[in-house]
């Protein structure tokens, strides 16, 4: 069964511990949160205790939680801790150094470096995941002539890491986010199901429904490819509670489709 999530900087205007911020989606349809790195900074044992309860209370899981590369890398075990204590299953690469996918050498060193970062990980039973912007979906030359660089990443990675495919930045970037889903297909266990309103620079993510992505065939998509979170998400709002209960109930209503769908049977 597909379950959904809230990416909780959509609620980054709210100024409140993470253990109310759970509290709050734990009042709303969601199957649970995915965290990043700001809720989590600077959290002592009893504090990371407290955000353990607040989810057990509101019968919420953790779907991942939002790392960059060098963060893992220099404060692994305190991020490996984190994990233990929340019981995060997955690290998100949230974004890269855009210059590294100008080129082959780029992509392929920066696929070496996550694969050496998610092998680290594994001999803790945590999976890393690479969520895509925009920059990723440019040509870059080949020896065969061009390719697109995300999919040039993809095979590179070459099942060393997954992904955590963001449907609405790919549509951002003019590339079609039904291939992105089936072009990571059986390595995307979360989902960003976000959209976006190409004309308006601000709005590069929009509440759900707000924008030119196709959801509905998306959300087929991401059910036909294996995804096990759909995961909501707006950066740019200026109300977080808002966007916290559109998303909840249009989430609530995607699950539902897959639920009553031949393919989740």
């Amino acid at each position: 069964m597909v379950r959904t999530a809230i990416q909780l900087f959509t609620l980054k205007d709210v100024d409140e511990p993470v253990w109310r911020l759970i509290d709050r989606v734990g009042e709303s349809t969601f199957d649970g949160v995915e965290l990043y790195g700001a809720n989590v900074d600077d959290l002592d044992d009893a504090d990371l205790e407290r955000a353990k309860m607040a989810l057990d209370e509101a019968d919420l899981s953790v779907a991942g939680c939002h790392f960059r590369a060098e963060e893992i890398e220099d404060e692994f075990d305190d991020i490996v801790h984190v994990c233990d204590a929340l019981e995060i299953p997955n690290l998100v690469v949230p974004t890269y150094d855009g210059d590294a996918f100008s080129s082959v050498d780029g992509i392929e060193a920066a696929a070496d470096r996550l694969g050496t970062i998610a092998a680290d990980l594994a001999e803790h039973d945590v999976d890393l995941l690479y969520h895509n912007h925009t920059f990723e979906f440019d040509e870059v030359e080949t020896d065969d002539g061009s390719q697109v660089a995300f999919e040039a990443f993809v095979d590179r990675a070459d099942g060393r890491f997954g992904f955590e495919p963001d449907v609405g930045l790919a549509s951002r970037a003019g590339y079609d986010p039904i291939d992105l889903l089936e072009y990571t297909a059986g390595q995307a266990p979360l989902v960003h199901l976000t959209d976006t309103v190409p004309e308006d620079d601000y709005l590069l993510h929009a509440d759900v429904g707000e924008g030119a992505v196709d959801l509905d065939a998306c959300v087929r998509a991401a059910g036909d490819t294996g995804a096990e979170w759909l995961v909501c998400e707006n950066g740019r709002t200026d109300d977080g509670l808002a966007s916290l209960k559109h998303g909840s109930e249009t989430f609530a209503d995607f699950r539902a489709r897959l639920e009553s769908s031949p393919r989740s049977r």
